[in-house]
């Protein structure tokens, strides 16, 4: 029986390659707060930060200021009010390190859409169109809590650094590749792809995403009831969200969690959740 040495050869850089990318992983590894998940973190806080510290102000050269003076202070307060907790939180248990290139700030923009996001440096933007739904401090919370676990457990770092790492993988990859003979044959062609995952957009890029929906809900529980606000209104707020939101999406695909299953593991967190409870008014 003959071997195929061009064969056995592209499985040996298989090999080098994937050992090659375990290391990045392994030198560049971080925790995440309060869920302690392990992440791949490529970049310092500093350079995030600067990068989202720019991506605001040409948001902001555009964006509206609500003149709903009412409702923007009301979105201070309890942003305010839960950023003072968390802080006081991590900083008991020692893990102030989480909050580093965080530079909270809570805005409610002039539009009429439902959305709201927060850039990784802590800037969180609220549309008018949230108010809709969080009609109270407790929804407001809802909102505002998921969008600080986003910042607080570093997901758009963890987002940049995996598609760092994708795209260098591939160039590096492809490099060696174009360096032998075996683009050439069809065969070595489809190994390739099946090796390095080429169309991994679906199969890597978008379950980290959904992972990181779920992720910031859980963590932006943990913030609410830290901050004495009533984490079982959470997901009531989400069927009435979801109630209203006509559109469907095929789950597998779709970068945020299908509504039901989102508002199943909401609710699935709420008793540990409750144990972070602190009140407010307790000194």
């Amino acid at each position: 029986m003959g071997y195929d040495l061009n064969l056995i050869r592209m499985k040996k850089i298989q090999k080098a390659f994937i050992a090659l990318l375990l290391g990045f992983v392994l030198a560049a590894c971080g925790t995440t707060a309060f869920t302690g998940r392990k992440q791949f973190l490529m970049y310092s806080d500093e350079s995030v930060s600067a990068l989202s510290d720019e991506s605001y102000s040409e948001f902001m050269k555009t964006a509206v200021i609500s003149k709903n003076t009412s409702a923007a202070s009301t979105v201070k307060s309890v942003g305010s009010r839960m950023t003072a907790a968390l802080a006081s939180y991590l900083q008991g248990i020692g893990q102030a390190d989480h909050l580093a290139g965080l530079s909270w700030d809570f805005t409610l923009v002039s539009d009429q859409a439902v959305n709201a996001f927060c850039l990784p440096n802590g800037k969180i933007v609220l549309y008018e169109g949230v108010l809709k739904f969080a009609d109270n401090p407790n929804h407001l919370a809802i909102v505002i809590g998921h969008e600080m676990g986003h910042a607080v457990a570093r997901h758009g770092n963890e987002r940049m650094s995996q598609q760092a790492l994708l795209t260098s993988a591939g160039q590096i990859a492809a490099e060696v590749f174009t360096r032998t003979k075996y683009g050439e044959n069809p065969q070595y062609v489809e190994l390739f792809n099946q090796a390095f995952a080429v169309g991994t957009g679906v199969g890597v890029t978008l379950p980290f995403s959904r992972k990181h929906e779920y992720e910031a809900d859980k963590i932006g529980l943990y913030i609410m009831a830290l901050a004495g606000f009533d984490i079982y209104q959470t997901p009531m707020f989400w069927e009435k969200m979801a109630s209203a939101n006509q559109k469907s999406t095929f789950d597998f695909l779709s970068t945020h969690p299908a509504d039901s299953k989102r508002i199943a593991a909401i609710s699935a967190s709420l008793d540990e959740a409750a144990k972070y409870y602190r009140d407010p008014n307790m000194k």
